[in-house]
Formats: structure tokens, C-alpha cells, sequence
């Protein structure tokens, strides 16, 4: 994260705890695009790339002006997901048979966890919310650690998140705990003395500015999916605005990290090629 941060914090210049209100195209002005922010001040510029979550986007279209019908259309039909994760650390890797930690190699580690509709958690899980999980362990050296990477969504990524909201430390923890203690203490070799060490669990449903959710999707009965992308990725060059994200990226990386970094390249690109054309 410090090689890609770098060349953007030394060589930009950029604003924190700045909340932008509105990007406007504005006709006549040397300047075409006017980003405004909640404190009133406005600045100009040549061009404006959005990177905002699609759930943003989908609660402000407001904020960008004029957007233009057919991306207002796609960022309506394109649906956003509520996929959250949680970490959880282990003095072991407990779930792994002695041979397989022994040699130390990867054919035979247990990867990944399905478990469908549980129903021995009634208290914490009452719906019997089907929950999955990778193992870090599966992973090749450097990188292995003893660490299960729990995958939640829809209602029970929403039961977490509010459950946790405003929790801090131990009591945090405990809830944690308490929630997903039923599953991985099923896996074989678990003992009381393979406790976890420390969890770590995202939010996203919480937070304003990722749109109150995470990763875009595509929900049955879409009537032009891949148009719809194409449409914002296109983004609005005659007005200077552009979006890049991760649900403006390649089909093939769609909803990765990856593909929201490969997004801004691309547009990036683009921009700098429209001044060249200028020139």
C-alpha cells in the first residue's frame, strides 16, 4: 500500500477529512468542472474522475451534474451487495492434519469451508445465514498465516454489522466470538486451547461513503448488464467527468481490488490521450 500510496502523496496534492458535495460541469468557464464541498468552497478543474462506490452513487446521483439518462440508468440497475469479512486469528492452524503442517506443503490443506443452512447455532444464527471461509494457512510461504478469513452477506452481513457498531476491544471481540465460535470450532482438530487471538471484521454496511454495502453485482432479469457498465466506464468526456471503480472495471475483474486500480489506469489513460489530441 506504501509503493502505491506514494507517487499520489508526493507528487499531488491532496485534501483529507473533505467531504465533496456536488461535481458540476460548468459551460464557458476555463475551468470546466466545479467540485464543490460541504464547507462551500469551490474549486475548478480541467477533469474529475468519481471513484466512488456504486452504493454512493446510487444514493447521490444528485451530486453529479448533469449526469447524463443512460449512466443514471445503469447505476439504477446495477445492484450493490452487502459482502463483509471477518478475520479471525489463531495461535494454530488447528484445522490442518499434523502431516500436512509437517511438510509444510499445499496439495492437501483445507482451502476453503461451505456451511450451508447451520442450524446448532439458534441462539446467534436463528435463520441458519450460510457462512463460508479461506483458510491463510492453504496459502504458499511467505504468505501463510493461521488465520480463517470468514465471508458473510445479505441479512447476516447486516446482523453483524449492527451488532458491532460502536463496540470496541473485548466486548467487540466477544460478540465476534460468541457469533462465530459454532463454526470454526467444528473444524477437525480444535481444541479450548486453540482460542482466537484477535478478529478483525470490516463494516461497509456502516459506512456513509461506501455506500452502505460493498461490491457491485448483477442481479436475474437484467435487461443490459454489460451495457450498463460499458455505460459508466464510458463515463461523460464532452462534460470532463469520469468514473472509474471497481464497477467500471474489465468484465474479468469486476468487483476486485484489482480491477478498481486497473479502472483508474484506464481512465488516467484517457484523459491524458484527449489532451494529446488537443495539443
Amino acid at each position: 500500500m506504501a509503493s502505491v500510496a506514494k507517487i499520489p502523496l508526493t507528487q499531488a496534492r491532496v485534501q483529507f477529512n473533505t467531504t465533496v458535495t456536488s461535481v458540476e460541469n460548468v459551460e464557458g468557464g476555463q475551468l470546466p468542472v466545479c467540485v464543490t464541498t460541504s464547507d462551500g468552497r469551490k474549486q475548478y478543474f480541467d477533469d474529475v474522475v468519481v471513484t466512488t462506490p456504486l452504493g454512493w452513487l446510487k444514493q447521490h446521483q444528485d451530486c453529479i451534474r448533469p449526469l447524463s439518462p443512460r449512466i443514471a440508468s445503469a447505476i439504477e440497475s446495477m445492484s450493490f451487495g452487502r459482502l463483509e469479512k471477518v478475520l479471525i486469528e489463531f495461535p494454530v492452524a488447528f484445522w490442518e492434519s499434523a502431516a500436512t503442517k509437517a511438510d509444510g506443503g499445499t496439495d492437501d490443506a483445507i482451502s476453503f469451508v461451505h456451511w450451508l443452512s447451520p442450524s446448532y447455532a439458534t441462539s446467534t444464527n436463528p435463520r441458519t445465514w450460510r457462512l463460508e471461509c479461506v483458510s491463510f494457512h492453504a496459502f504458499p510461504k511467505p504468505y501463510r498465516r493461521n488465520i480463517l478469513l470468514f465471508y458473510t452477506f445479505g441479512d447476516c452481513s447486516s446482523h453483524i454489522t449492527s451488532s458491532i457498531c460502536g463496540l470496541q476491544d473485548k466486548e467487540r471481540d466477544g460478540w465476534l466470538q460468541d457469533f462465530f465460535e459454532p463454526y470454526y470450532s467444528r473444524l477437525p482438530g480444535y481444541t479450548e486451547n486453540c482460542a482466537p487471538l484477535r478478529f478483525l471484521a470490516t463494516e461497509w454496511c456502516n459506512h456513509e461513503f461506501a455506500g452502505n454495502g460493498s461490491y457491485s453485482n448483477f442481479q436475474v432479469g437484467m435487461a443490459d448488464a454489460a451495457g450498463d457498465v460499458e455505460a459508466i466506464r464510458h463515463g461523460m468526456p464532452e462534460q470532463h467527468i469520469y468514473f472509474a471503480g471497481e464497477h467500471t472495471a474489465p468484465f474479468d475483474s469486476l468487483g476486485t481490488v484489482a480491477g478498481a486500480y486497473t479502472s483508474g489506469e484506464k481512465i488516467a489513460e484517457r484523459i491524458i490521450g484527449s489532451k494529446e489530441i488537443l495539443e
